[in-house]
């Protein structure tokens, strides 16, 4: 978890518009190995495992291709969705097991099948890190790693920004910040500027054979789930 932290403002200091772009601190994993203290904050997680909730507003437009051509928008500066699950629980009632995205699973399992692609084709992938555990989880969700070896897959650097699968380019909820609503077209913003190499400072390099952006967002703690597959427009 302390891992996923700096990783998170480690990116988020590349990107002017993330709230941890001015974060100065050198010891990042300090920070984020504080043992929590339920007499200050809660029983198991520290104030650097959560992400910073702030105000937003968001707007996106999905065009046809003869919308790009209106737009006056080149296909070289658009990406393309060529996947999406949706998938929801009962807000109601507690997951059956609290260390599975059980809902998060079936929502990247339509993206993906929709796409017709598999998670080794993912490039990067932006999701929903309200805290620390839940970046864990979803790597898991995901498939990249088995139920139980998330931990093991991040401590070995595999979602760092130059790692197999970067993870949340410009910080995600953790570095970027959450204005809740408008975080899911944030998301899609970052895949933007990432599969058309305009990232700036936090551009990655997108590989020929994982050619592909995955996104997932969460409402509820794994309750409603929209999970979507880009690619760059051809």
């Amino acid at each position: 978890m302390a891992k996923w932290y700096v990783n998170a403002i480690e990116n988020a200091r590349l990107c002017p518009t993330a709230q941890e772009y001015h974060n100065t601190t050198k010891d990042l994993e300090s920070l984020g190995m504080i043992e929590p203290n339920p007499r200050s904050f809660v029983d198991y997680l520290n104030v650097f495992d959560c992400s910073k909730v702030s105000d937003g507003a968001s707007a996106i437009a999905i065009v046809s291709e003869e919308g790009l051509k209106r737009c006056g928008i080149s296909k070289k500066d658009a990406i393309e969705v060529i996947g999406y699950g949706q998938a929801e629980n009962n807000i109601t009632k507690p997951p059956k097991d609290y260390t599975k995205l059980d809902t998060t699973i079936a929502a990247v399992k339509k993206a993906l099948e929709m796409a017709n692609i598999s998670k080794e084709q993912i490039g990067t992938v932006e999701c929903h890190d309200c805290f620390t555990i839940a970046g864990i989880l979803a790597v898991e969700a995901i498939g990249f790693a088995e139920h139980g070896k998330g931990p093991d897959f991040i401590l070995a650097g595999k979602t760092t920004r130059n790692g197999e699968v970067p993870f949340n380019t410009t910080g995600g909820l953790i570095g970027w910040g959450h204005p809740t609503g408008a975080t899911g077209v944030h998301q899609a913003v970052t895949m933007l500027e990432q599969l058309t190499g305009k990232a700036g400072n936090s551009q990655i390099n997108i590989k020929p054979e994982r050619p592909f952006g995955l996104t997932i967002n969460m409402g509820g703690d794994d309750k409603t789930l929209v999970s979507i597959v880009y690619k760059k427009a051809e």
